[in-house]
Formats: structure tokens, C-alpha cells, sequence
């Protein structure tokens, strides 16, 4: 057999391999009201939306960074958008869990999808971030970024954010020592006069604000504990939705698995 035949065979069985794989039936799940359902797509479906998903939001955080020249400025200016364009959910309204993406599109979200989309965001804004919801007998999502040298913290569900005393974003450090005050994202101090519209009836007074805050606070990771995490292991999906990340995540899931 001449070179140019053997050469074409191996191109045909390249290329049929590659439609036999592209067609083969994977899984996907969605969860409809807190009860998953998987479905089965073609993987040439699955990859194509997953590359759909990517550009979408290095499209949307290009848009929403536009003239942002400092990284302060580009935390808050994200999470502004997320409280502009996403409603939060009501009773009537199912709850999807599926792609942060889908969040987006249906323009509404539960507390922990708040979290979800901006650790999303801003780790396309090459900012780290990851998110938690459970802090002992807490179920509070709140996002994680870290600025500088240091983690801080978000609650883009209320649309507060937390400095110390030097009015910096506050370090984990701060947080567990007290040292931290609740601001808006207009910058206004929240306190006892101005609580109840960025929180409605969840709390009675200031106060309790405050308690509660600080007994999460208590239980948060460590700024050690959390650069001692693997990335895929800090909390939601944020390092996931980027392609070379994928790959990352699934050879470590490989590798851990055994």
C-alpha cells in the first residue's frame, strides 16, 4: 500500500472515530424545584453548549468590566449587575438548577444562585472566587474573592460587602476578629437606621444583624485553610466553566477518584 493511501486510511478512521465518539449518548442533569432529572444529549451537543456557555460570559464580563480600571471597582461593578439583572425568586416560580448561565436567561435566582453566578463572574474576570452555603448550623451563601493577598467576602443576595476599619475590603482575619462593618454597594454603612430595606423582615433590628453575621463568621475557612484547598474542592462551580479548566478539573477528579 503507497504512503498516500495509508496515510488517507488513518484520516478516515481519525474522522469516523471522531463522528462515533461525537455522537455517542452522555448525561446531563437539571434540577426542576430541588428534584434532578438526567437526560441523555449527543457529547457533540454537550461540548457545543458548554463552549456556548464560556463565550457567554467572556462576552458578559467584557461588557460589564468596560472602562473598569481597578479591581475594587470591578468586584462591585459585577455584583451591582448581578442585583440589576437577576430577581430574586418567588414562591410561585420554579426554582432550575442547571448552568449559571441559566440563571441569566431566566433573570431569576435563590440566595445560593446569587453566590453561584458571581464566584462564576468574577473568575472570568480572573479574579479568584468560590462560594459556601453552610457554616456549621448557617445556611447562608455568601461568595469568596481574593483581593491582593487576602479573602474577602460578598452577600450579592442583600447586596452588601464588608470593610475593616481602614476601609478595605475586610480579611477573613478581620471577619473572625470583629473588625468588619456591612456596607452597600452604594457604599452606604448599613446600620440601624437603613437595615431593614436591604434586608426586609429576615431580621428585627441591627443587632441581630450583626450576631448573626459574626456567628458565621466564626466558622468561616481560614485564609491558610482555603489556599491549602484544591480549587476544585473550595465550593461551586466558578473554576469549572472555563475549557482548559475543565480538562484540569476532570483529570483531577481522575486522579483523586484513585
Amino acid at each position: 500500500m503507497s504512503k498516500k493511501k495509508i496515510i488517507l486510511l488513518f484520516t478516515l478512521i481519525f474522522f469516523l472515530t471522531i463522528f462515533i465518539i461525537a455522537n455517542k449518548k452522555t448525561t446531563r442533569l437539571i434540577g426542576i424545584n430541588y428534584q434532578v432529572t438526567e437526560y441523555q444529549i449527543p457529547v457533540y451537543l454537550k461540548i457545543l453548549d458548554f463552549y456556548t456557555r464560556h463565550y457567554n460570559y467572556k462576552y458578559l464580563v467584557n461588557n460589564i468590566n468596560k472602562n473598569i480600571d481597578n479591581e475594587k471597582d470591578l468586584i462591585l461593578n459585577i455584583t451591582k449587575w448581578i442585583i440589576n439583572s437577576i430577581s430574586k425568586i418567588h414562591k410561585d416560580v420554579d426554582v432550575i438548577d442547571h448552568h449559571p448561565l441559566t440563571i441569566i436567561e431566566r433573570k431569576f435566582g435563590t440566595n445560593d444562585q446569587f453566590s453561584d453566578l458571581l464566584s462564576v463572574l468574577l473568575v472570568y474576570s480572573n479574579i479568584e472566587s468560590f462560594y459556601l452555603k453552610n457554616f456549621n448550623n448557617y445556611s447562608h451563601p455568601l461568595t469568596f474573592f481574593k483581593t491582593k493577598d487576602h479573602w474577602s467576602l460578598i452577600d450579592p443576595y442583600y447586596g452588601i460587602f464588608f470593610t475593616n476599619k481602614e476601609h478595605v475590603f475586610a480579611s477573613i482575619e478581620d471577619l473572625k476578629n470583629g473588625n468588619w462593618q456591612i456596607l452597600s454597594l452604594e457604599f452606604d454603612k448599613i446600620n440601624n437606621l437603613n437595615f431593614k430595606p436591604i434586608f426586609g423582615n429576615k431580621f428585627n433590628s441591627y443587632d441581630t444583624v450583626i450576631n448573626y453575621y459574626s456567628e458565621i463568621f466564626y466558622y468561616l475557612p481560614s485564609n491558610k485553610e482555603i489556599e491549602n484547598t484544591n480549587i476544585f474542592d473550595r465550593g461551586g462551580r466558578a473554576y469549572t466553566q472555563k475549557p482548559f479548566s475543565r480538562i484540569k478539573y476532570i483529570i483531577y477528579k481522575k486522579i483523586k477518584k484513585h
